[in-house]
């Protein structure tokens, strides 16, 4: 396993298939790739295809942590979309653009207008589809409108097309149950979640749903259960040379041990976890701590 330290957006895969007429080698991915993003930038502004130049420089943009200027380019690529798909996914990443700018309002018109776009297509554009009702779960998550959350993840998971997709979907449902404050649901969902993740090797994915899962257990009044859980994953983390997952993992079991009151323990774990942190320089995980 290894560190990821990637933007929600970076996570969503383009489509390889025919129906997608976007160029992804050019100049401005390749550069994203190696990490270049304002020389990405300059090299979108260069490209001819305009719904190519457009969306690429959203990504960039976005990639710059500038969402204010993505958003527009990401508007301006679905003015030039060819196929409806192409649409879609400028409609997509404008979305994410917006809710990360706080817009959850825009956000949420967005993918809403992408989810009816793609039921245009009926089952042509599912995987689409999914994406959307997926993003709009995010959203109502984020407004703790935990009702409509899970029914979107729920609905994303009835049209997901693989166990990668799935996973996606019960980790969202047990993170709604678990703000809906019904913990024994997010406890199902969480581990379904876990186990889809480690099934498909999606093994970051795993490690982060474990640690929620321990968090849902404390929640459903299991401290036991939630050091269990801690407790294998960082023996995973070892077993598979993270030592990001590993610190991390003593870290939360720190926070089990002191919801158990047990004081020497918990400030063993704390330092073994702290000092993995300075070692490898986790600056994210010494700053939560």
């Amino acid at each position: 396993m290894k560190i990821e330290n990637t933007l929600s957006f970076i996570i969503i895969l383009l489509f390889s298939c025919n129906i997608y007429s976007y160029n992804s080698n050019n100049n401005c991915e390749k550069l994203m790739q190696e990490g270049n993003n304002l020389d990405a930038v300059t090299a979108a502004k260069k490209i001819k295809d305009e719904y190519d130049k457009h969306f690429c420089l959203g990504k960039a943009y976005y990639r710059s942590n500038m969402h204010d200027v993505a958003v527009k380019a990401f508007a301006d690529s679905e003015e030039y979309a060819k196929l409806p798909v192409d649409q879609m996914f400028s409609m997509l990443y404008k979305g994410i653009a917006e809710r990360d700018l706080g817009e959850i309002s825009s956000s949420t018109k967005t993918f809403t207008k992408g989810l009816e776009t793609a039921k245009l297509g009926n089952t042509k554009y599912l995987q689409m589809e999914r994406r959307f009702l997926y993003q709009l779960g995010q959203n109502h998550l984020a407004k703790k409108d935990y009702l409509e959350a899970i029914d979107f993840f729920a609905k994303s998971t009835v049209v997901s097309a693989n166990d990668n997709e799935r996973a996606e979907g019960y980790d969202g449902l047990a993170m709604a149950y678990y703000g809906k404050k019904k913990s024994s649901k997010a406890v199902e969902y969480g581990l379904k979640a876990a186990n889809t993740y480690r099934k498909v090797g999606a093994y970051n994915e795993y490690a982060d749903a474990q640690i929620k899962l321990s968090t849902y257990h404390l929640g459903d009044n299991a401290p036991d259960r939630a050091l269990d859980v801690l407790q294998k994953l960082e023996r995973f983390a070892k077993d598979n040379g993270s030592r990001y997952y590993e610190a991390k993992a003593l870290l939360e079991q720190s926070l089990v041990f002191k919801h158990k009151n047990d004081e020497q323990k918990a400030i063993e774990s704390f330092n073994l976890g702290t000092d993995i942190a300075k070692e490898i320089g986790a600056k994210d995980l010494l700053s939560a701590n």
